[in-house]
């Protein structure tokens, strides 16, 4: 009897997580204004915030592999450390822009899933763990 890996390329959950394939090069446009204004202490306090709030989470579902949302949540913080000059490697508690620190930041990224009540497969009650641990070089794990 023919299986469907005898006819088809069988990947490993998350296997093709990578920016341009699973997820916009740019990822989760939306989700980068959000988590900065977290980070400030900003929360969804007026209708333009609470669009930005649904489109994050919009934008966020649509990553269409569960397995591949946190990858892109990483891939934004990059993003937004290159777009701020900031490095990519760096303690916690150093500033990235003024009243919000690295560590602040990575944990309200990693917090998006259960904010929005987005399924990911590879992290407890919805959240991107590993996002919030500090490191020596952006690995995404």
């Amino acid at each position: 009897m023919a299986t469907m890996a005898d006819h088809h390329q069988v990947y490993s959950p998350g296997e093709q997580c990578r920016p341009g394939i699973s997820y916009p090069a740019y990822s989760l446009p939306q989700c980068r204004t959000l988590v900065k204004r977290q980070c400030v202490g900003r929360g969804a306090a007026s209708a333009a915030d609470e669009k930005v709030w649904q489109d994050c989470c919009r934008q966020l579902a649509a990553v269409d592999d569960g397995w591949c949302r946190c990858g892109a949540l990483d891939h934004m913080l990059s993003g937004i450390y290159r777009e701020l000059g900031a490095t990519e490697a760096g303690h916690p508690m150093a500033e990235v822009f003024p009243g919000c620190r690295r560590g602040d930041l990575e944990r309200a990224a990693a917090s998006l899933p259960a904010f929005c009540n987005v399924d990911i497969p590879n992290g407890p009650c919805g959240v991107c763990y590993w996002l919030g641990y500090p490191r020596t070089t952006r690995t995404g794990h």
